[in-house]
């Protein structure tokens, strides 16, 4: 049984950090997902997103995070910087599943790696993903050879729960991958300070 649709997500957005902004997502923003996503280096890292990656295929994927984000069945932001909120730098989102939980994954364009973006934006998600009474956890994940997502991942309290095996769409194949958990009491905990 899934968890129940949210409405209010939506209604959330656009929320801030101190350097970024999570919106909705526009059809303005397939340029910037088409050239992010199409890169190598980002495709190999994720799931869904195929090698190459068109803006058909941009245009497509945005379409279905807007519906998502309409039926209240999960929300996939654009972020963006503050002072260039029009400029997509990545993507977060997250979308129910069953009953207590719901997934979460993001990516973020070369240019912005090792800033501390991806750690300020899924924090940021996640307490969005939380504003639902019913989302108890939410679970993620990473490729195996892909430890700055995971160590995104421990900053924000997320424990590793096992490894998988992955399809990787851009590698047409399965790729192992490391599965990782947050409970909504460990990540209120932390942010209270208290963290064990």
């Amino acid at each position: 049984m899934l968890t129940p649709a949210f409405p209010d997500w939506s209604a959330a957005l656009p929320a801030g950090t101190r350097r970024l902004v999570l919106r909705a997502p526009t059809f303005d923003d397939v340029p910037r997902i088409a050239l992010y996503a199409g890169d190598a280096k980002v495709a190999r890292m994720v799931v869904a997103v195929p090698h190459p990656y068109s803006q058909a295929h941009a245009s497509a994927f945005v379409g279905d995070m807007i519906a998502t984000n309409q039926s209240g069945s999960g929300l996939g932001m654009a972020v963006a910087r503050v002072r260039e909120s029009a400029a997509l730098v990545g993507l977060v989102s997250f979308t129910l599943q069953e009953a207590g939980s719901a997934t979460i994954g993001w990516w973020f364009g070369p240019p912005y790696w090792g800033r501390g973006f991806a750690t300020e934006a899924v924090e940021a998600a996640i307490r969005l993903a939380f504003l639902n009474p019913a989302v108890d956890r939410l679970t993620a994940g990473a490729f195996a050879e892909n430890p700055a997502s995971l160590r995104v991942q421990e900053k924000l309290g997320f424990v590793r729960t096992g490894l998988s095996e992955r399809t990787s769409l851009a590698r047409s194949g399965m790729v192992a991958h490391v599965d990782t958990v947050l409970h909504r009491d460990a990540f209120m905990a932390r942010r209270a300070g208290f963290v064990p």
